[in-house]
């Protein structure tokens, strides 16, 4: 429906009144005011236009015409309930008045009355079957109502009669959109931008329906036409920046972000996917500030705190990290991940116990959390609880096979525990997921040396036995290997 202000007043034609006319009669005095009315309405003096058709009204209450500006005049005012009895007081004088049902209907709809609506619509339509704006005001009601078809068909019927109405091809795009058609959608704002190039809300809508099923490239290409159109609208600027961020392009998105926040400062979410941009491109300080300013606007943003997190433990400030894993799940006790991220972190101070346990709340939280089970194994191995530590690396194997950091690491339990054939098969998965894992082939062929009978008698007094020791007693694989996997 369009808004209010987009409603034209009725010129009426009566060659005998004019506007400057003094009043002289009583029906010529009902058409002077009826008059100064639609002048005042036209000028947005709407309080002053009402008391007019009063006056005209005073001097001719059965003329339907002062009755129906008078409602037309209430819905700009959004008088919605007043305009409901001045449209239903002009049908009442002039039962064959399409205009008035329509015009009930929309005071109706904005009401949230869809059925009183939607039946005014139908009075209308009857008395005007070619009537498309009131099959279009039709289709609006019953798309509100939940009744997708049928007001898939009512805008169908409107366009049947008056094919280039961008508006109905763009609700009916909506409507499709609601029903998960989406490629019927798409071309349903394809017709509103042919009749109307410059429609910007369907440019908008086609652009989320692209990010929606993935194809960026196309999406950005829509998102562009929006801010080219109308460069002030801050949520285009914020979803090209996120498209951008999504292909990559950082530095781009966040110009979008900082476009957005010229427009709307406290959008916090333009804050928060600006950091996330910077800590993508490892500027972990200006990420940290602009997660700052998101919790300034949102403070119980949970993933603005988690992420906050996550820079700080990419930039080794571990303890601050913990810090802020900490405000993450006092907002939200359940959030696993946190849970998860908090325990690498108190593991890379060493701290194995309280990462044991911050470790089990995640999984308590979220089982199939593969990276917690990892992390878990880990610090069991290090504090030397390796059966442990070996059933913790199995069960994240379970949650994800091709993990090969856990396929490693739980060599390395198998061998403190003497079982070496086990470890090399572990090391074997993992370097068949890794074939570029030096690490993995070290162990590998330390623990062959202990499976492989010897080629020679030697002194075994002088013997010099190849321990674990050559190599870190932590199952930890060197962060270039596995930072993709272990980032929080």
């Amino acid at each position: 429906m369009p808004p209010p202000r987009q409603m034209r007043f009725a010129e009426f034609n009566e060659s005998v009144a004019c506007p400057n006319l003094m009043p002289q009669k009583p029906d010529l005095d009902a058409k002077y005011y009826f008059h100064q009315g639609l002048q005042l309405a036209h000028a947005c003096a709407y309080e002053d236009a009402i008391l007019s058709f009063d006056r005209s009204l005073q001097y001719n209450p059965t003329w339907h015409e002062p009755w129906y500006q008078k409602g037309m005049t209430q819905c700009e005012l959004a008088l919605y309930a007043d305009a409901v009895d001045s449209f239903t007081q002009a049908i009442d004088l002039y039962p064959d008045y399409p205009e008035a049902f329509n015009s009930r209907g929309i005071a109706l709809f904005k009401l949230g009355s869809y059925e009183a609506a939607i039946a005014s619509y139908d009075k209308a339509i009857k008395l005007r079957p070619s009537f498309h704006q009131a099959w279009f005001n039709r289709g609006n009601a019953l798309d509100k109502s939940g009744c997708y078809q049928a007001a898939l068909k009512s805008y169908d019927q409107s366009l049947n009669i008056e094919p280039d109405y961008s508006k109905s091809w763009y609700n009916r795009g909506i409507t499709l959109t609601k029903l998960d058609r989406l490629d019927e959608a798409i071309a349903s704002y394809d017709k509103a931008i042919e009749f109307r190039p410059h429609y910007s809300h369907a440019w908008y809508n086609r652009a989320n329906i692209l990010h929606r099923q993935k194809r960026y490239s196309e999406a950005l290409e829509s998102y562009e036409r929006v801010v080219n159109i109308k460069s002030d609208w801050y949520g285009a600027w914020y979803n090209l920046g996120n498209i951008l961020h999504k292909l990559g392009r950082h530095e781009d998105s966040i110009n979008c972000y900082d476009y957005a926040l010229k427009v709307a400062p406290n959008f916090y979410g333009a804050w928060y996917n600006r950091g996330n941009a910077l800590d993508a491109l490892g500027r972990y300080d200006e990420a940290v500030e602009s997660y700052k300013a998101a919790l300034a606007i949102k403070p119980n943003l949970r993933e603005a705190w988690y992420n906050w997190g996550s820079t700080l433990h990419k930039a080794g400030r571990y303890e601050e990290a913990i810090a802020s894993y900490d405000q993450a799940i006092q907002l939200d006790p359940k959030f696993a991940k946190a849970w998860s991220s908090r325990g690498s972190a108190l593991r890379k101070v060493g701290m194995y116990a309280e990462a044991i346990t911050s470790y089990d709340k995640a999984v308590q939280h979220q089982p199939e959390l593969y990276e917690a089970w990892y992390g878990r194994g880990i610090c069991l191995g290090h504090i030397g609880r390796n059966e442990a530590a070996v059933a913790s690396y199995d069960r994240a194997l379970t949650e994800k096979g091709d993990f090969y950091p856990a396929w490693y690491s739980r060599g390395v339990s198998l061998s403190h525990l003497g079982d070496y054939e086990a470890a090399i098969a572990s090391y074997e998965q993992a370097l068949q997921i890794k074939p570029n894992f030096p690490e993995a082939i070290s162990r590998r062929n330390l623990a062959l040396n202990y499976t492989s009978p010897p080629e020679l008698d030697i002194d075994r007094d002088n013997e010099q036995t190849p321990g674990l020791e050559l190599m870190p007693d932590s199952a930890d694989v060197s962060e270039d290997s596995i930072a993709e996997s272990l980032n929080p």
